[in-house]
């Protein structure tokens, strides 16, 4: 019967999965616009006093540079991502506008540009703004872009030290980056402090706005498009903190070893009470219980078929002696039980169980020991985080397995109102020509009413859309690094291959059963079944035992059936 559900739910969710996979093809299929969407010219914007404001309308050098780094030990470039500048084609907002486009697929990408001058976050502050627009779908791929540390020398890579980092990033789960590495000035190292509860980026194929400003105060502020989404401080939201704890536990401090650390122990002086019976059962015959008035003690719990006919072409010699089949006894249904009635158990009053001490207070408990404190000898206080290293270059070094992502309109400085401006005059006039392109193209469906099942369908499908670009990803990081280094730095991708063979494992044994049950609808049925009952008290041995017979009877019949016709 389980075999039978999980077939029927099988079919079930195939046939309605055709459905809303139609549907939506069909919804998805552009239409004819409403209505032209006059798409402004593009016309450079001017920005002064930035340390960079970056809008492509040249060529992507001599002022960008792809990474040239090699591989460790060998001599071929590790990025070998291909990047231009050139039109945006999904969706243009504005005509003739060109900006900064990943071309590779599945390609560890690296491009960086120097600063027109160098930034000190110390003066006024750091403000980072710039678009990225995604014009392929994106399932697993960085946008995030990293403000490099002055003086940035050789090969821009991973390994290149950068003061902050920021941006989106989807593998999976859409998340955003916010990194700053901070200068110890024990150690004399820097340390990365990453943002805790960062805000979602969207992922549509839209131009967003991705703003950063980090002010003289510690503070810091995030926008998508325009509204904040995150606020806070240096000092509080990331982890690990920038100042550590004035103490710590002392590292050379051990337990003593007569220390006593248990709170309670048992009672040596108690002793078990006399009528603490340790052998009392925990359940005994309910003595009270009587024997319901219709309950039928004479009556047996199955009786034979009186309907069953013995086949005319059975054969005593080969089949043995025909027996009709056992069927529940219609004078039970009625009943309140057949057979003998036996007195139902309960609980023992009595019962006490296996008799221990009781638990007193430890005359020599000493408390939960702890290593004593210390002060700490890497201690210090920086109530001015906001002073991070010189800036003098910002890259973009990326892993994606879409090509397609778009950078353009970038600007890097200290004033909050000239990044506003940009946001007023630059991408929202962009942003707002889209989104009537796309609606254009796209007119609303009229909305149907949608069942429950049509919302789990749907959630299915998301979810096999996100384990499927996982595995991608993590595909394409075993080609490229190994399977060791792909999973230590992807488990979401690794888990991802666990779940998609366990669901093709799960989808071949429905397959399977699914075949079997339409092979019995086919096949001829067998003689009539035993018919169960729920009747209380019924005798295992009998049912067995009917049970037994019926299944030899139709055996030998099958045997000589097949013998006949051979």
């Amino acid at each position: 019967m389980t075999q039978k559900y999980s077939v029927l739910l099988l079919a079930t969710l195939v046939l309605q999965a055709r459905g809303v996979f139609s549907d939506e093809s069909a919804e998805a299929s552009p239409a004819e616009p409403q209505h032209s969407v006059q798409v402004p010219q593009f016309a450079p914007y001017a920005v002064p006093e930035a340390a960079l404001w970056e809008q492509f309308v040249g060529t992507m050098e001599p002022l960008w540079k792809r990474s040239r780094a090699s591989k460790q030990d060998q001599n071929e470039d590790r990025y070998d991502g291909e990047w231009a500048v050139e039109e945006v084609v999904e969706l243009a907002g504005v005509a003739g506008d060109k900006a900064l486009v990943v071309k590779s697929e599945a390609r560890h990408h690296a491009i960086s540009a120097r600063l027109d001058k160098p930034l000190d976050p110390a003066q006024n502050g750091v403000v980072l703004q710039y678009e990225v627009k995604l014009q392929n779908t994106l399932n697993c791929g960085g946008a995030y872009a990293k403000l490099l540390t002055s003086p940035m020398t050789g090969e821009f890579s991973d390994s290149t030290p950068y003061t902050i980092m920021f941006g989106p990033d989807k593998c999976g789960e859409s998340k955003l980056h916010m990194i700053y590495r901070h200068l110890n000035p024990v150690t004399g190292n820097y340390t990365e402090h990453h943002l805790q509860k960062a805000p979602v980026p969207p992922t549509d194929s839209l131009t967003h706005l991705y703003t950063l400003v980090i002010g003289t105060n510690n503070s810091f502020v995030i926008s998508i498009d325009g509204v904040e989404k995150k606020t806070g401080s240096l000092l509080e939201d990331f982890e690990p903190p920038v100042n550590p704890a004035r103490e710590i536990d002392d590292p050379r401090d051990s337990k003593p070893v007569d220390w006593v650390d248990d709170e309670q122990v048992p009672d040596s002086s108690a002793t078990k009470p006399e009528d603490w019976d340790e052998d009392a059962p925990a359940m005994v015959l309910d003595e009270d219980a009587a024997k319901p008035e219709k309950w039928l003690e004479d009556e047996p719990l199955m009786v034979k078929d009186p309907a069953a006919v013995k086949p005319e072409d059975w054969d005593d010699d080969e089949d043995g002696d025909w027996a009709p089949p056992m069927v529940a006894n219609p004078r039970c249904a009625d009943a309140d039980g057949c057979g003998p009635w036996k007195r139902p158990l309960k609980r023992n009053a009595d019962y006490k169980g296996p008799w221990s001490p009781p638990l007193i207070d430890n005359p020599a408990y000493k408390g939960k020991w702890a290593p004593r404190r210390i002060a700490n000898p890497g201690y210090f206080e920086d109530l001015a985080v906001y002073k991070l290293a010189k800036i003098d270059a910002i890259g973009f070094e990326l892993w994606t397995m879409q090509s397609g992502i778009t950078f353009d309109n970038i600007y890097v400085g200290d004033n909050v109102e000239t990044a506003e401006r940009i946001a007023k005059n630059v991408w929202k006039p962009k942003h707002d020509t889209e989104v009537a392109l796309r609606e254009a193209r796209n007119p609303r469906p009229v909305e149907k009413t949608k069942s429950k099942l049509d919302g789990v369908l749907e959630l299915f499908k998301v979810r096999v859309g996100d384990i499927s670009a996982s595995v991608a990803d993590f595909y394409g990081r075993v080609r490229h690094e190994g399977i060791v280094e792909a999973v230590r730095q992807d488990r979401s991708g690794a888990i991802a291959v666990v779940m998609a063979v366990g669901g093709l494992v799960w989808l071949a044994w429905n397959l399977v059963a699914l075949a079997r049950f339409i092979v019995g609808l086919a096949s001829p049925a067998p003689p009539a079944p035993v018919a169960a009952t729920n009747a209380p008290n019924a005798s295992p041995d009998a049912t067995a035992s009917t049970s037994a017979r019926t299944s030899a009877s139709y055996s030998a019949a099958v045997k000589r059936k097949t013998k006949k016709s051979s």
